[in-house]
């Protein structure tokens, strides 16, 4: 009975990343080195299938994960069965690796799946599965076993969800060999092969030749002396550093661990720097060049350009930014905290001599990109500049040894991403196939049709749900494929959709249930996570605003003539200042609550279609704040300072 009960828990439960022995870490060099070398050479000059080279990224990264994370939350070590999963795991990826040469060639209703195919696919499904459960947690896990039961069964459901029915054989090889249509090699596991692991791997080098620090004393040098000083340079830090990473929760761990004592030790709470830290380092996964490597994968989805895509962002993910960064001011100044001792903030060329060579490969980065290089060629020409750079830097030299460590911690580091998007494209398989994906869209079309606030507060719903502890890349591959032809059949532009999924796509790392970047920020401070969690989604508010903004302004977007494109992004401007006051409830001087929804009324009233009201609401609504500033009415620091003043 015991056993019983111990495997129905392990369903729901995640394992733990679990140490490296000596033996276990040169195992684990022997395949990441080549890998990572492979990757670069496939960026700079190979000429490889992208089925292939999936399967090529796919092997070693299972081999990786199985012996990287526990299969239990309360094991911390790894267990025989572990070996034996690993083992199957590299047995089975050395048979398709040597069968690389017939899918290539594959044609369906010709080629024959073999007995041995059937069996490897059958394998690397339930490993597939596993890995979900272990790496990434059981709301992914059961979505992904609902939709096999779904394509196995659902021909046994009547009406408009039933079809006709799915033969094992048949699922297997869709599984393996149709990566247009999903499967483990499919889109999503291609962009992680392709682009997020080589832009992983170019933050890491980055971070470990000290590029990290440069992003810390250049935003210690912008906003260290300014009121909150240092929650400022938390927020502009983790934007610098997060732009390039695209990472939410390595970004937290890594610029975290440094802006988060340094907020608590300048007054703010740990909770609140927590919050702080997990809510600017969100938000790289929104700012180009990189966006967390989900802007390829939308390239590949909508087939709109790079450029076009980076450029339409721009605007409402600097937006984004200036939010947290007049509510961390509003917050300062309402509790007198955040001032950073002036012998902490560098001089001007402090900076340029000890950074002026990050400058190089990050401007080598944006310019292959800007000039339709491919993203691969952009980072991997990238890393090696980093890594050529570092040698002129005493003390953080890339080493033989310090490139092996890298390795080793991204591919330890993606284990996660790997299993989600190979989760992700076991549910686009199985949405194409029995065309649940177009039924979907049918449903949430029909409710457009009512009504399209309707539609897109449907999205948003289904969005934040898909992504609570799963990679942006993940979420948004599963979205784009049921949500997104919906929101386009109901009026929105291709662009607006996609965008718009991105945005909640992100969002879903400070929302709570399940906040990935509030839960690994509570770590570093000692907090406790969903307190954290809440404090990050109010201090995020504009994140959740901001796709509507859009969507009813295109010219925020950029997408119009000039005069309404500058009216939109204004519009938009003061609208996210208004409502960073009203989320934080100072603007010189305590908000009462009444005003705080009046304020949000009239931002609310901006986003809608009707601008002409919209305008007139911000209009009065900004006035009165600039004529509180004006009037110089006092900061109180607390509502204690401001009962005790009215009195008087």
């Amino acid at each position: 009975m015991y056993y019983i009960k111990r495997a129905f828990w392990l369903l729901f439960q995640m394992g733990n990343k679990v140490p490296m022995n000596r033996y276990k870490y040169i195992f684990f060099a022997c395949l990441a080195v080549p890998l990572t070398l492979f990757e670069i050479w496939y960026a700079l000059a190979g000429e490889f299938g992208r089925l292939e080279l999936a399967i090529v990224f796919i092997v070693p990264m299972y081999v990786i994960a199985f012996l990287a994370f526990s299969y239990a939350p309360d094991v911390h070590r790894s267990t025989p069965v572990d070996y034996l999963l690993s083992a199957l795991a590299l047995a089975g990826g050395l048979y398709l690796i040597s069968q690389m040469g017939r899918y290539h060639e594959w044609i369906s209703g010709l080629s024959y799946f073999e007995t041995a195919d059937l069996l490897v696919a059958g394998l690397y499904l339930l490993l597939t599965l596993e890995l979900l459960r272990r790496c990434v947690g059981p709301g992914i896990s059961v979505v992904v076993w609902t939709v096999i039961a779904y394509c196995l069964f659902g021909d046994h459901l009547p009406g408009f969800f039933g079809h006709r029915g799915l033969e094992w054989d048949y699922l297997l090889e869709g599984l393996m060999v149709s990566p247009h249509d999903g499967g483990l090699f499919s889109a999503p596991v291609q962009v992680a092969a392709v682009y997020a692991f080589l832009f992983v791997t170019f933050g890491k080098f980055l971070e470990k030749s000290g590029g990290g620090n440069f992003f810390f004393n250049l935003s210690a040098l912008l906003a260290g002396r300014r009121v909150g000083g240092s929650a400022k340079v938390a927020v502009t830090s983790s934007g610098l550093f997060g732009m390039i990473s695209g990472s939410p929760a390595a970004d937290v761990m890594t610029t975290g661990s440094i802006t988060i004592p340094m907020m608590k030790r300048a007054g703010y709470g740990g909770r609140y720097a927590a919050a702080v830290e997990a809510v600017a380092s969100t938000g790289g996964a929104l700012l180009p060049p990189v966006m967390g490597a989900v802007v390829f994968l939308m390239v590949e989805f909508t087939g709109i350009a790079y450029s076009d895509i980076l450029l339409s962002i721009l605007a409402s993910a600097l937006l984004y930014y200036l939010g947290i960064y007049v509510q961390v001011h509003n917050y300062s100044s309402r509790h007198k905290v955040g001032q950073i001792d002036s012998e902490l903030v560098p001089s001007f060329w402090t900076v340029v001599r000890t950074g002026w060579i990050f400058i190089l490969p990050l401007a080598l980065l944006v310019y292959y990109m800007l000039n339709g290089h491919t993203p691969a060629l952009a980072a991997s020409t990238s890393l090696l500049t980093v890594i050529v750079a570092s040698w002129l830097i005493k003390g953080q030299r890339i080493t033989p040894k310090r490139f092996i460590e890298g390795c080793v911690e991204v591919c330890t580091a993606l284990a996660p991403l790997i299993a989600a998007v190979a989760g992700a494209g076991i549910l686009m398989l199985g949405l194409n196939l029995t065309g649940l994906a177009s039924k979907l869209s049918a449903l949430i079309f029909s409710v457009a049709e009512a009504h399209l606030l309707l539609a897109l507060m449907l999205a948003t719903v289904v969005t934040i749900i898909c992504g609570m502890g799963m990679p942006v890349v993940a979420v948004y591959s599963l979205v784009a494929v049921m949500v997104a032809p919906a929101l386009v059949d109901a009026g929105l532009t291709v662009l607006q959709a996609h965008l718009f999924l991105i945005f909640y796509a992100v969002a879903s790392y400070i929302t709570p249930p399940v906040a990935v970047s509030a839960y690994v920020a509570s770590t570093i401070a000692d907090e406790r996570p969903m307190a954290v969690s809440l404090t990050a989604a109010r201090i995020g508010m504009v994140v959740f605003a901001l796709p509507y903004a859009f969507i009813y302004h295109p010219g925020l977007l950029l997408i119009g003539e000039w005069p309404q494109i500058v009216m939109d992004i204004s519009l938009a401007t003061a609208s996210v200042m208004i409502l960073a006051c009203t989320s934080e409830g100072w603007y010189h001087g305590q908000l009462s609550t009444a005003l705080r929804v009046a304020l949000v009324a009239a931002v609310l009233l901006a986003f809608s279609p009707w601008t002409s009201v919209g305008i007139t609401a911000l209009v009065l609504a900004g006035g009165y704040l600039i004529s509180r500033r004006l009037r110089g009415t006092p900061r109180f620091s607390s509502l204690k300072q401001h009962a005790a003043h009215s009195k008087q």
